[in-house]
């Protein structure tokens, strides 16, 4: 914007002021920083005379256009803290018609009139942008009581006849001031119960998007989905969603753990159902369909584990669900299975591992730890029966081999979490780990919990299983390598044709090469103590002692009378020459 322009916004007429904000409006639709307005004190200039013409009543005719060119100017960081002052945040507070619900009653709010539309949407979008992008201004809402605002208008969506158009812009909102303000987050949980006020918003939100085959609404005096299979949510309800669940993840954040506190337990008891009609509701493709699924499963991240039964309800006596499993209703927990297989698809690097697989994965885990049902389910579906085992475990397309892939990525946080899920699907059995993975993938988990040492099965888990050995990994067990997870064609013997003393030299030469690379710190030996992890050992005579104990490895070195005579320990090698034999 020019410096002759800028000048007219502030003495021209309001006819000159809306070409030039319409102008300004359609240059930089999609532009996020203004390095012209940096000199001669433009950019204060703007935003003052901007700001006069949103205070001052004779120039409504134009205050949609004020807001949408704050809204453009709002995306560039510079000078932004300098700016900001409470009346501003005020003015916008007020267009954005939140004043109108702080500190009322339900009765008073009942008769409240609403800024027109375009205003009120223009105006949440200005405070969406500078609150994102300012420190000073976040600081100003929670000075000005917005979160009675946005908490009191929560409670009356009903009565306003756009109210998609504003409840995404107030999530926006309500997400970025309790993921950046901890006093904003803590006041809408605790005393303006805002989490309640957010779960039935979603509630309402999935009864209005319920629509059954005869076009009648479906829903019980409860308030919950009856009939989930018909729940279709627009683009728009689809983004509402997720913001709300955004929302209440910062909420649920500060107070999860294992166990919920006795005043949290009708929240979460109110959150499940939700939360798992989410999960059946259907969108306008599959990508907005991940994306609500993956909201669902960072806000299950935040759920003790005692409450993840009800996203797997039991079904009443001819009550049929999609995916069923000892009488529970299992369409929720396949959702989340589904998300993971997708997530598992679209994560082609290292980069954003992490980002896109520890949420489903944290859930997965939990959902197995909480309940034996859904654990028992995700075992069929992640761990099926063996049948071909002639590929090693990390190879093929299926969701095991996907998981098993991940066992060995650099990424230690998913290498975690993937192998806690498929020991705790293992029922913590070090065999049936092994068997799964292959012993060369699962090494650093079982180190890591001391159970290289081949412990029991933890004893949480129920002792009787079902045989599921098929009779196709039964004819090749005989064959299967466990450090590869998979059968080998059988290899030629080394040593044939080789005699005695031949043999002895290569042992000492694989003795030396392992010693050479010990003594240059190439690679560090370790032995298996007592607590089943493995410690380093400080001498390569250590590691020796263990190996020819066992019968492993017997060192030999030259006798008297010039032929290899074994030694008692390994010691010796260093008083007499290893033995090699004549060509």
């Amino acid at each position: 914007m020019e410096e002759n322009e800028i000048g007219l916004i502030s003495s021209g007429n309001l006819v000159e002021v809306s070409a030039i904000l319409q102008k300004f409006l359609k240059q930089n639709e999609n532009v996020t920083a203004f390095t012209n307005l940096s000199g001669n004190n433009r950019r204060v200039i703007l935003w003052t005379s901007i700001f006069q013409h949103l205070q001052n009543s004779s120039s409504e005719s134009i205050h949609a256009l004020c807001l949408a060119t704050i809204r453009v100017l709002s995306r560039d960081k510079t000078d932004i803290e300098n700016l900001m002052c409470e009346k501003w945040i005020t003015i916008l507070i007020e267009k954005a018609g939140l004043y109108n619900f702080m500190r009322v009653d339900d009765e008073a709010m009942m008769s409240m009139t609403m800024p027109p539309q375009d205003i009120v949407v223009e105006a949440m979008k200005c405070l969406c942008n500078i609150a994102f992008n300012s420190e000073v201004a976040r600081a100003l809402c929670a000075h000005t009581s917005i979160a009675e605002g946005l908490v009191g208008r929560l409670r009356t969506y009903k009565e306003i006849a756009f109210k998609e158009d504003i409840m995404l812009f107030d999530m926006k909102l309500l997400f970025i001031l309790t993921a950046l303000r901890f006093d904003i987050r803590s006041k809408i949980k605790g005393e303006l119960h805002g989490l309640d006020y957010l779960i039935s918003c979603l509630g309402e939100l999935l009864l209005e998007a319920t629509v059954t085959s005869e076009g009648a609404a479906a829903s019980t005096s409860s308030g919950l989905i009856e009939d989930d299979q018909h729940c279709l949510l627009s683009d728009k309800q689809q983004a509402i969603a997720c913001e709300i669940l955004k929302a209440m993840f910062n909420l649920v954040l500060q107070s999860s753990g294992e166990e919920a506190h006795e005043s949290e337990e009708a929240t979460y008891l109110k959150l499940m159902p939700v939360l798992t009609s989410l999960l059946h509701a259907h969108t306008s493709n599959e990508e907005k369909l991940m994306e609500l699924r993956s909201n669902v499963a960072n806000l299950l991240t935040s759920v003790p584990p005692s409450y993840y039964p009800f996203l797997t309800p039991e079904l009443s006596e001819g009550e049929r669900a999609q995916y069923m499993y000892e009488g529970r209703s299992m369409d929720a927990l396949q959702s989340l299975v589904n998300l993971l297989q997708s997530r598992l698809t679209v994560t082609t690097n290292t980069t954003n591992q992490h980002e896109n697989l520890s949420p489903i994965l944290t859930v997965m885990i939990k959902g197995s730890r909480g309940c034996r049902a859904q654990r028992k389910y995700l075992r069929q579906v992640v761990l099926p029966p063996l049948r071909d085992v002639s590929l090693p475990p990390e190879r093929g397309t299926a969701l095991r081999n996907q998981l098993c892939r991940l066992l060995t990525t650099p990424v230690m946080s998913v290498r975690d979490l993937v192998a806690e899920f498929l020991f705790i699907l293992c029922k913590e059995n070090v065999g049936r780990m092994v068997k799964y993975t292959g012993f060369g993938n699962s090494a650093g988990h079982l180190a890591q919990k001391g159970l290289l040492g081949g412990p029991q099965a933890s004893s949480q888990y129920s002792s009787s299983s079902e045989d599921s050995d098929t009779e196709e990994y039964r004819a090749a067990e005989p064959r299967i390598d466990p450090v590869v997870g998979c059968t080998r064609p059988p290899a030629s013997n080394p040593f044939e044709g080789m005699t005695e003393e031949q043999k002895e030299y290569e042992a000492m030469k694989l003795v030396n090469l392992f010693d050479r690379l010990v003594s240059h710190g190439v690679v560090r030996p370790a032995a298996v103590g007592a607590d089943g992890r493995p410690r380093p050992v400080d001498h390569i005579v250590n590691l020796f002692d263990r190996l020819g104990s066992h019968g492993v490895v017997r060192p030999a070195a030259v006798g008297a009378d010039g032929r290899p005579r074994p030694v008692e320990h390994v010691c010796e090698l260093r008083d007499h020459p290893p033995y090699r034999p004549q060509s």
